[in-house]
């Protein structure tokens, strides 16, 4: 049969894209990679995308300007177990049990790495932290997971294992790599380079205390100061490391076939009397927290997303731009490729959720020490760590509130970003008016503690007489 010269030629691209599509060179992926960058204790006020002007932070930058950039997204709980077990269940604490950091997660819980396993990806995880390690529960879908077993890791010990990995995995399948780096966090100690000024290198919890012994229980305002510069300067070391892996995967030819999301666990905490800490933090240094979706074939450079979202959000999202549907267990909503629009009603829908940690016993004795050693900073009186009760927030786009059940804290956030003002005794309708939300938000986010001990006994006394536990 003799063929026309076009349809000839429609005939070998049909063969010739068959062909390329077998071997894995199509130009449209069959899934796109995945790659989740974390940051432990990571301010958002740091960021330059997020008008930070202490330090560049020009990688992160650009991750924010080539894709989506949300302006108020908010950790579940200040810890770092439970807000990354969060990132990876879609669940709020509160429901995946894992309520601090002693407290593994179930290992029936459905997770990212297992929904994205299951559907052919390579999967990875290279961890800093022994907190970290399997035990945590976290390593559920992985078939690669780092962790030391050591207390932590610098990021040069951490990320060139991921950059390692990326370079010698199966081209011709997707990948999902969880890459989590720890500097931000207490010890503030980055390298020479990153720590200009005077002043110690490295600033941890053993010589705080010990400046605080010399001084009548008081941190100096100078040994702050230099805690802030410290601290800037793991920042701008992260910086450099999450350029290192975009660069390896734009190295690699994939940049712009993989799903980047880059978020913290939590912020940090340096007013409010709460300095050096997170986890007894409902304020905004630390329940604030930065979320960018890198992704360019379905997310427009330069979107800005000012609904409010949570960690819940961050799973679902990547599942729905990588085409896999969630387990049923997941509770978060997909935030893209179509954004959410912001909005001020009075609902559940419209608020995160912020549960202070639900100390063990032991964690709960060891704060209370540490307070007692620590009495103020820089003349500022530090704050009663909370152990024996509930304190939860809600944050939205406007309002936030905080409290205890017996008093509340009100926030205007567009007018009062650093929560200098607090206006529940002005405006008592509406604090009680959102008391009722963070009501209807803990009823939709039913409480699970699977063993006596994930809390300590007082609190647990507590959770009992408001119905919480049985």
């Amino acid at each position: 049969m003799h063929l026309s010269p076009h349809r000839s030629l429609r005939v070998l691209l049909v063969v010739l894209g068959a062909l390329l599509a077998a071997t894995g060179c199509s130009r449209e992926p069959r899934q796109p990679n995945v790659l989740l960058l974390s940051i432990d204790t990571l301010r958002t006020d740091h960021l330059g995308c997020y008008g930070g002007t202490r330090v560049a932070t020009p990688n992160v930058d650009r991750i924010a300007r080539d894709g989506a950039l949300f302006e108020n997204a908010a950790c579940p709980m200040p810890m770092t177990r439970p807000s990354l077990s969060t990132i990876h269940t879609a669940l709020h604490p509160r429901e995946h049990g894992v309520v601090n950091n002693g407290v593994a997660l179930a290992p029936e819980s459905a997770t990212l790495a297992e929904a994205l396993s299951a559907a052919g990806y390579q999967t990875a995880a290279f961890l800093p932290v022994r907190l970290l390690d399997a035990a945590s529960g976290l390593a559920q879908g992985f078939a690669t997971y780092a962790a030391p077993e050591s207390h932590h890791l610098p990021a040069d010990r951490v990320a060139p294992g991921a950059l390692d990995w990326l370079a010698a995995r199966d081209p011709q399948k997707p990948f999902f790599v969880w890459l989590h780096l720890f500097d931000p966090h207490l010890p503030y100690g980055p390298p020479p380079e990153y720590a200009p000024g005077e002043g110690p290198d490295e600033i941890s919890w053993k010589s705080l205390l010990q400046t605080a012994n010399a001084h009548d229980g008081d941190v100096p305002a100078a040994t702050l100061a230099r805690a802030l510069e410290l601290y800037a300067g793991e920042v701008a070391y992260v910086d450099h490391w999450v350029g290192a892996v975009t660069a390896k995967l734009e190295a690699l030819g994939v940049l712009d076939d993989t799903i980047v999301v880059f978020t913290a666990d939590h912020g940090e905490c340096f007013d409010h009397g709460i300095f050096f800490e997170h986890a007894d933090c409902l304020y905004e240094g630390a329940v604030q927290v930065p979320l960018l979706v890198r992704y360019p074939r379905k997310v427009s450079a330069g979107t800005r997303v000012a609904a409010q979202v949570e960690h819940m959000d961050v799973a679902p999202t990547i599942l729905a731009l990588a085409g896999v549907a969630p387990p049923a267990e997941f509770r978060g909503r997909a935030l893209l490729p179509a954004p959410p629009a912001a909005t001020g009603d009075l609902v559940p829908d419209a608020f995160a959720l912020v549960e202070h940690p639900l100390y063990q016993d032991r964690s709960a004795a060891g704060r209370s020490r540490k307070q007692d050693r620590i009495r103020s900073v820089a003349g500022v009186p530090t704050r009663e760590i909370v152990t024996d009760r509930q304190s939860n927030a809600l944050r939205g786009t406007t309002w936030k509130l905080i409290t205890d059940g017996a008093s509340s804290e009100l926030y205007d956030l567009p007018a009062d970003r650093g929560e200098q003002h607090d206006l529940a005794t002005r405006k008592p309708e509406l604090t009680a008016d959102l008391r009722r939300v963070l009501d209807e938000k803990l009823a939709r986010h039913p409480l699970r503690l699977r063993e006596t001990g994930d809390v300590n006994p007082r609190l647990r006394e507590t959770l009992k007489a408001l119905g919480y536990v049985q």
